[in-house]
């Protein structure tokens, strides 16, 4: 019999995300002298949480924010001190015959001592799970105070502790940036990143980075929720096991479980366990059940992305206790890497029986200060990932598990997740016994947290450390391991396996990134960083060359990039209010510890122009170029590789304003570079190479319908004086990746014209062979005519046209665009639409 769902709830949540104070000390100011500190008067800061110390630091004048010209610098000292977070909390907003009173912190960045009324609770020594605590019997009547001690955590490593891992810890001082990075890091269960790495500043980041809550339960509770989508199809079959703690530590409850799963606020199901027997602890409840006409979730591209409202609720005793709702998308997920033939394996993603070639970007964190990043800015970086055409974004290994946000705007906008856990770059001394209890803790906690989400695609056990002791890619790591010392990877190798496959078993694992093969970073197996074939050879004509991409012959590429710089409104902003200078200690801080003169080399290679006299204006325009084109071309070439199942570009988003890898700035402000992406990662698309003698069309379809369509393909001059064309018929299927035309190689003049197919649907760009450089191409200089301009909305419909090929047509203005920075054909039209620009008198420009 159903006990009454409507009497009183059996969980009680306070926050205490508000009125905090925080207060510094020095770092030797340990935790016994917690009453010393409480006792003080002055030197109090307000807060909220999360809260990042630099935050209220800023906020008080006291520092300069971090992230702009070289503030960073002037506030290291924040690690050599302590920091004393206190709020006060009346008991009259407990429910103190609750059987528990439990407190959790959700992240504490990263060691932290915590004290209620000035008793010592608890330390922790993570940022990577949860503070949890009974806390009920130190709770008094009247006024109680909660005080957290928080460290950077990294002075508690010795140089005793480095030497076990032979200080093998990468660092930022090889690569001429001494200033950032710290070999300390690898002790510290804390966002690596923080220490300062190539593309970001040493901001060591302190404090309660999540909420804090306290709950007041009684009889039993919800714990945990997995549910598993057994089958995807018409009649979508799913499992159900919901974890249920029983608060009477000696005696047996009964109770009843009710799940309600609905649809645009329509209930699907409504599933009913009468009667259970709860005994004392932990009881695990399965559910098996089906839903008709289900709605699949798919990647972005390959399908829509609806999602279902799960509730689960427990009554026992006439108290109701409600596990937070949330939002589940029906889909299998799966990982292929059955034979393709003797030497090679597949490495695809399949979604619903149907395989994905994954396309995006790297993810990094979106704040140097990751503690104020917004649910804002987490919609509009996943919301422009979207619209640059990713279906994945890989979280990389060095920064820290998101805020909720981040996964429920992935799940939304359709972007799978490609999610390293949280080790980079580095030996890590997994060999000792606290370590692995922390990481074990760790894996057990966020693999729970995160199961549901369908926009999780695979766990990866990490970033580069199996790569590291590849002894031909990196022949100066001189550290040899045993099965009883692995330096880090007893962790991807055992323990996440282990947390994965106890937790959410459905979701796919890869030890690392990149991994596969006899050594990592074989081609012929698993995924590779394409780095020291592109942007990172010593060679400067090979990191600066467009076809060295054709070369790649991985099974799934997950780095490679290649740097350009923000927007000029961005720089001027990250400059605050200095004047611009590119020979500056500003500018070369905000420039990536790579660029090495690239940059330039990429414009010379490229365009008849000298870089080092260009105007800051120029040098935006044609380094954003250039990186369009290396990061356009190579997505294609390996996109145009029908055995590789992945193309992931690093990075697509920064920490900060920067000279760099990005596509999408700090500031939130696309670079140049966005078009170009946007269009090599278009849903159905066309790439032309030459393979030979052959030329060679591949047809890219991610939809689900086929497409049938003509096209005019041949020799068209730069002109458009000469037109050596046929029209033929393309077929691309659904859901494919396939050659749909190839011919030999025509005798014609490629300076002065190109192979080119132009289909007659508007649904496909037109496509042409890249063969030589755009400075070599004998181009002709007009102006890009405006055919038709008319008003939609807030929004202008532009449609631009050119009797000669142009090169890098573009709205010089800072409007969103459809498009921009495009090329022409002679005779292509080509509407754009620029938004909130109703009013604009539009004029554009082309590349010369």
């Amino acid at each position: 019999m159903i006990k009454n769902t409507s009497g009183e709830n059996a969980v009680k949540t306070l926050s205490l995300n508000n009125a905090w104070k925080l207060h510094e000390a020095p770092l030797d100011c340990k935790p016994e002298e917690v009453a010393n500190v409480l006792r003080q008067k002055d030197g109090w800061l307000d807060c909220s949480l999360p809260c990042d110390v630099h935050t209220p630091l800023i906020d008080a004048g006291i520092i300069k924010d971090p992230v702009l010209a070289d503030y960073c610098l002037a506030s290291e000292w924040i690690e050599h001190r302590s920091w004393w977070f206190v709020r006060e909390i009346d008991a009259t907003e407990f429910d103190l015959n609750s059987d528990i009173v439990e407190l959790s912190i959700e992240s504490i960045d990263a060691y932290g001592d915590i004290f209620i009324n000035g008793v010592h609770i608890g330390t922790h020594k993570s940022a990577f799970y949860p503070f949890v605590k009974d806390i009920k019997s130190w709770i008094v009547s009247g006024k109680n105070t909660l005080c957290v001690r928080v460290t950077t955590g990294l002075e508690q490593v010795s140089d005793e502790d480095l030497a076990q891992l032979n200080w093998a810890v990468c660092h930022e001082e090889s690569n001429g940036c001494p200033e950032r990075g710290d070999r300390r890091r690898a002790f510290v269960r804390k966002p690596q990143y923080s220490v300062g790495w190539d593309w970001g500043p040493k901001v060591s980041t302190c404090g309660i980075v999540k909420g804090v809550t306290i709950k007041c339960m009684k009889n039993a509770t919800i714990r945990g929720v997995n549910l598993v989508t057994l089958e995807a199809g018409k009649t979508a079959k799913l499992h159900m096991t919901v974890e249920i703690e029983q608060l009477d530590i000696i005696g047996t409850k009964d109770a009843d479980l009710i799940v309600t799963i609905k649809k645009d606020n329509e209930i699907c199901i409504k599933h009913i366990k009468n009667d259970l027997l709860l005994t004392s602890g932990i009881n695990y409840v399965d559910i098996d059940f089906n839903i008709e006409d289900a709605d699949l979730w798919w990647p972005s591209g390959y399908g829509a992305q609806p999602l279902y409202e799960i509730q689960v609720s427990l009554a026992c005793e006439d108290m109701k206790s409600d596990y937070p709702s949330f939002k589940y998308g029906i889909r299998t997920v799966s990982l292929d890497t059955s034979r393709m033939d003797k030497e090679n394996r597949r490495f695809t993603l399949v979604v619903n029986n149907v395989p994905i070639f994954c396309k995006g970007g790297d993810w990094i964190p979106a704040d140097s200060i990751y503690a104020r990043i917004t649910t804002e800015k987490y919609d509009t970086l996943v919301k422009e990932a979207q619209n640059a055409n990713f279906n994945m974004l890989r979280v990389w290994g060095g920064g820290f598990y998101e805020n909720n946000d981040f996964y429920e705007a992935c799940d939304k906008y359709g972007i799978l997740l490609w999610h390293d856990f949280m080790f980079a770059c580095s030996a890590f001394p997994d060999h000792q016994d606290w370590f692995k209890a922390e990481v074990e803790r760790e894996l057990d906690y966020q693999t729970k947290h995160l199961r549901n989400h369908p926009s999780l695609g695979i766990w990866c056990g990490n970033n580069e450390n199996h790569w590291i002791f590849n002894k031909i890619d990196n022949p100066n790591w001189n550290i040899e391991m045993t099965h009883d010392k692995q330096y880090g990877l007893y962790t991807s190798n055992v323990q996440a396996k282990v947390a994965v496959r106890n937790n959410c078993s459905h979701i796919p694992y890869w030890n690392s990134s990149p991994y596969g093969g006899a050594l990592p970073n074989d081609d012929n197996v698993g995924d590779t960083h394409h780095w020291y074939a592109g942007m990172m050879n010593p060679d400067m004509s090979k990191r600066i060359e467009l076809k060295e991409y054709d070369k790649v012959q991985s099974r799934f590429v997950t780095e490679y990039g290649y740097p350009g710089p923000c927007p000029k409104k961005s720089i001027e902003d990250y400059f605050d209010g200095r004047p611009i200078d590119r020979d500056s200690k500003v500018w070369h801080m905000h420039t990536n510890t790579f660029e090495k003169n690239t940059v330039a080399a990429g414009i010379e290679k490229n365009y008849n122009v000298a870089a080092v006299t260009l105007g800051l204006d120029d040098y935006i325009l044609y380094s954003g170029m250039v990186q369009s084109l290396m990061l356009g071309y190579s997505l294609e070439a390996i996109r145009f590789k029908d055995y590789c199942s992945g193309a992931l570009f690093w990075m697509y988003n920064d920490t900060w304003g920067e000279v760099g890898w990005t596509i999408v700035d700090y500031y939130l402000r696309r670079k140049i570079s966005f078009y170009a992406v946007k269009r090599a990662l278009a849903r159905k698309k066309l790439i032309i190479r030459q393979i030979g003698e052959n030329i060679r069309v591949m047809g890219c379809n991610d939809s689900d319908q086929d497409i049938n369509t003509t096209a005019e393909m041949g020799y068209v001059s730069l002109d458009g004086k000469i037109r050596r064309t046929e029209v033929v018929s393309l077929r691309i299927p659904a859901y494919s990746r396939s050659y749909i035309v190839e011919q030999l190689v025509p005798n014609e003049d490629f300076l002065n014209g190109v192979f080119a197919i132009i289909p007659s649907c508007d649904c496909i760009e037109p496509a042409w062979l890249r063969v030589n450089d755009i400075r070599n191409m004998v181009t002709v200089k007009q102006d890009v005519m405006i055919s038709d301009c008319k008003k939609d909305g807030n929004d202008l419909l532009i449609t631009v046209k050119s009797d000669v090929f142009v090169h890098g047509v573009h709205i010089k203005e800072d409007n969103i665009c459809s498009d921009n920075y495009f090329d022409l054909l002679p005779g292509q039209s080509k509407t754009i639409r620029v938004e909130n620009a109703a009013d604009l008198k539009p004029c554009f420009y082309a590349v010369v």
